[in-house]
């Protein structure tokens, strides 16, 4: 059954363009839900086909979303961050990176402002399958925790049944 959160997806890279394709192939929420920036348009692309909410920029996503996907390598996190320290208050803001150095504390570090945190950390087991654990900041609102988990999560699967 699909989430009914609103959320937004930002950052680079392969997980960005991935996160989006699960997002809307597995359902985790409706398509209408998913706010993406049009100057974005490696998340455009991989979400075309489907109906969801593109807005003029990041900043006007990341207003109209519960939830904050940023995806992005471990030396393009800061940039990805940068963007919207000033604006991610009140929203969940959960890091999609293969490093465990992007935790609560460094989010924390660059996003000032009273946010919650998640952090998704990526490994992959020793057969090559990708899954993701979670830290979590003590503030972020409980009810929030399983959609963002359901949201990378759906990236996780979907990647590891592609191979």
């Amino acid at each position: 059954m699909p989430q009914n959160v609103m959320v937004s997806v930002m950052g680079e890279g392969e997980y960005m363009t991935r996160l989006v394709q699960a997002i809307l192939q597995r359902e985790v929420i409706p398509p209408r839900n998913l706010f993406l920036s049009a100057k974005n348009k490696a998340a455009c692309q991989a979400a075309e086909g489907y109906p969801v909410s593109v807005c003029e920029d990041e900043l006007a996503a990341l207003i109209k979303s519960e939830i904050v996907l940023v995806a992005a390598s471990k030396r393009e996190m800061p940039t990805e961050l940068a963007k919207i320290a000033g604006s991610a208050q009140k929203r969940v803001l959960v890091s999609v990176c293969d490093s465990e150095q992007i935790n609560v504390a460094y989010l924390a570090e660059r996003i000032t402002t009273a946010t919650e945190f998640i952090a998704a950390m990526l490994h992959r087991d020793e057969n090559g399958k990708l899954y993701a654990t979670y830290e979590i900041s003590p503030k972020t609102r409980l009810f929030l925790h399983q959609p963002c988990r359901d949201l990378v999560d759906a990236m996780c699967a979907m990647m590891n049944e592609q191979g």
